[in-house]
């Protein structure tokens, strides 16, 4: 079952797989950077910078590699802002 299939299937309240995982899918739902740091450190994760998109709440950008370790169902999509490590 995909992720989309997986969160469509809760939406109708219905049974799939498994309940499907959101960690930061939304602003709701996000890290702050110091605990991001913590987890990647904890995980064995490779450090990287830790890009904040949030700076009032200090909410980080979950990187592709936890995502999939973490086996996350959600993405955000509402953010235009911070785009590139750059910003």
């Amino acid at each position: 079952m995909t992720s989309r299939e997986r969160v469509l299937q809760a939406f109708e309240h219905k049974e799939s797989d498994r309940v499907p995982l959101d960690f930061a899918g939304h602003r709701s739902s996000g890290i702050a950077a110091l605990a991001y740091a913590k987890l990647q450190e904890t995980l064995g994760l490779a450090r990287g910078n830790v890009r904040v998109y949030d700076p009032i709440q200090q909410l980080t950008i979950v990187d592709e590699d936890l995502r999939n370790l973490l086996n996350v169902d959600t993405l955000e999509m509402g953010r235009g802002f911070a785009l590139s490590d750059r910003d």
